[in-house]
């Protein structure tokens, strides 16, 4: 597909852009605890306008110090005080050559920081929020509402003085504004409740208040979420309204996404749910407005993202997750270099289950650097060595390509085919996320000076082969049951018989059964814990894959220890019997290497590191995490 339309110019109000990308708005928690900016966060804007973008919204920022601060280390625009340091942020984002807006924003009911005031438009708690803090929401006055209508306009304010290209209403993803839009959270009876136009009030006074605050040629943009997604929630016939009434109040700019934190696999969409998956949406409202709609949510490649521009889905795309894994998404993109992207996996682990989940900063599974921008470059080893690295998974193939980056003489031993665990894992179609990490990964090996083994190495051959350094990423090894196939080892749908059943409930079983399912087999996944994914898996898909299992026909089987297995199938611990003509085992992997320890007793002279799960069981974090560390320190 030709990519050209992302990188036409074009026009938000007075604001005229190089191209059609923009990086979305997305919390980083890299400010002070005060909401003042800090030099973690200037890097990281700054090394995103280096990528190329036509505009970057920077993050929400609470908009006043009583109710609206959402999360840890959250950016602020709540006060004077704030302003130099945003002036700060403003010109190193424009010195980088890309304009710069900013999100506002109230939190609402999703406040994460577990204290009063949580402030929003009815009594609606999120179970999430109250289970782990016990705080239930106040209902806001209207003499309160009218006090949250003046923090916007005075936020916008100190936007507007800070020297923002643009300034961003957040009305969307479930926060204070989508809180009163939305019947599913407003239950109110006065002037702000009941009907569509008493529940879209607050927005339209809120814009109406920053239009009259600020001068008429500072671009002025709404996100709304097209549909919160729930079944009593916000329907898209009073999106497109909404859209059409906020162009008549003086809005710029719509920028369309979906879903809230409440269901946060269409929010923030992992692997499983569909790319650009609120395009729908957005068609229904750009044809309703002469303003120009922005595209939002799982664009994630150049490919996806060009072919909402070519068909006039939208005006501009917005990318949020695929520019925390490659700030140079936009510039690689242009110069046609689409396997050098580091492609979002859509895992929600590094960004936010072990993230802003766990109370720390955002990362990103993919790249080590985000959030540490310019604090770990690659650069040229003060002396050259000789390298082995014996496994081709994703710890090897990133550890390879480093280690070749550094200049040193790196050869890689592999005997079968290039991508290790990746294979297995990428097997159905609905990884297509992680089949493009695993094709990035060997392109980034192939194109740089690293000689390929297709041979296994042995403890002997690396011991006399003349390195001064050899990293084992051979994986983990996997727990096996007599007689009975690994699920991992199968690679063809027609190498099982029906009805399978796959024993472990763990990530591989699931990603096995839901493979199999695809492809037309009887699946039964059993699993003798009393729920699958028990290995403290990350929450998007620990909360909805057993949906996604059973929308595709998997039958899932939990307190189900299988104790014997015959030709007629399987028999569970209390004696009960599941047919089978396949059965697939999936118990789980252990850490180790026989290989490190052979070579370490043979050449003990010779340094040996383990890499990936072959040192320690992890997620692909754990193995591009720890590969790109060891290798830099070679």
């Amino acid at each position: 597909m030709a990519l050209h339309t992302l990188f036409r110019p074009g026009r938000i109000g007075s604001l005229e852009l190089k191209n059609r990308v923009i990086k979305s708005p997305q919390t980083t928690a890299l400010a002070n605890q005060d909401g003042t900016v800090t030099q973690r966060l200037v890097n990281h804007y700054k090394r995103l306008a280096e990528g190329g973008p036509g505009l970057i919204i920077v993050e929400y920022s609470y908009v006043d110090d009583d109710a609206s601060k959402s999360i840890h280390a959250q950016l602020g625009i709540s006060r004077r005080e704030h302003i130099p340091g945003l002036g700060w942020l403003v010109d190193e984002v424009h010195a980088a050559g890309a304009k710069i807006g900013i999100q506002l924003e109230h939190c609402g009911r999703q406040k994460f920081l577990g204290v009063q005031p949580i402030k929003t438009a009815s009594e609606v708690s999120w179970d999430y929020v109250e289970s782990q803090y016990g705080e239930r929401p106040q209902v806001l006055t209207e003499e309160e509402i009218q006090g949250v209508v003046a923090a916007f306009a005075d936020a916008a304010e100190r936007a507007y003085l800070a020297r923002f290209d643009l300034v961003e209403v957040h009305a969307g993803h479930g926060y204070l504004l989508t809180n009163f839009l939305s019947p599913h959270t407003n239950r109110r009876t006065d002037r702000y409740g009941g009907s569509f136009e008493n529940r879209a009030r607050l927005t339209l006074e809120v814009v109406a208040a920053v239009r009259a605050r600020v001068p008429r040629d500072f671009p002025l943009s709404v996100r709304l979420s097209v549909t919160d997604y729930e079944k009593d929630g916000i329907p898209i016939e009073e999106s497109v309204e909404l859209a059409r009434l906020l162009e008549a109040a003086g809005v710029d700019v719509i920028h369309a996404s979906g879903g809230h934190h409440a269901l946060m696999e269409y929010e923030v969409s992992p692997w499983y749910m569909p790319r650009a998956l609120h395009r729908w949406g957005w068609e229904k409202i750009k044809p309703e407005v002469t303003i120009p709609v922005i595209g939002s949510g799982s664009l994630v490649t150049p490919e996806v993202a060009a072919d909402v521009l070519e068909s006039g889905s939208a005006d501009f795309v917005s990318l949020g997750r695929a520019m925390l894994a490659d700030p140079d998404w936009t510039r690689k993109a242009q110069e046609g270099r689409l396997l050098d992207i580091v492609p979002c996996i859509r895992c929600n682990d590094g960004c936010l289950d072990r993230g802003l989940n766990a109370g720390r900063s955002t990362g990103c599974t993919v790249n080590p650097s985000m959030g540490e921008e310019y604090r770990y470059p690659v650069e040229p080893a003060a002396v050259r060595r000789r390298v082995a690295v014996v496994g081709a998974g994703p710890a090897g193939l990133r550890a390879a390509a480093v280690l070749a980056d550094r200049g040193h003489d790196v050869t890689l031993y592999e005997p079968g085919e290039l991508g290790g665990a990746l294979l297995p894992a990428t097997r159905s179609s609905s990884k297509q996320d992680l089949a493009g990490l695993r094709d990035h990964l060997v392109h980034q090996v192939r194109s740089r000076p690293i000689e390929i083994v297709a041979e296994h190495a042995d403890a002997k051959t690396l011991a006399d082969g003349g390195f001064d350094l050899v990293y084992v990423a051979t994986g983990a090894v996997p727990r096996e049951l007599p007689g009975v196939r690994l699920a991992r080892d199968v690679t063809d749908p027609k190498d099982v018989v029906s009805p399978v059943v796959v024993v472990g409930g763990g990530m591989t079983g699931a990603d096995t059964a839901l493979w199999l399912a695809g492809a037309g087999h009887e699946v039964t996944l059993a699993e003798a814990g009393p729920g699958i994914l028990g290995n403290r898996e990350v929450f998007t898909d620990a909360m909805v894959l057993p949906q996604v299992l059973a929308d595709m026909g998997v039958t899932v089987r939990t307190g189900a220890e299988v104790t014997e297995y015959g030709e007629d199938g399987v028999r569970t611990a209390d004696g009960k019997l599941i047919p089978a003509a396949t059965v697939l085992a999936a118990i789980g992997n252990d850490s180790g290497s026989a290989l490190a320890n052979a070579l370490r007793e043979a050449a003990p002279e010779l340094e040996v590191v383990t890499l990936g799960s072959a040192a320690r069981n992890g997620r692909v974090l754990d193995a591009l995490h720890g590969a790109f560390f060891e290798a830099r320190r070679a």
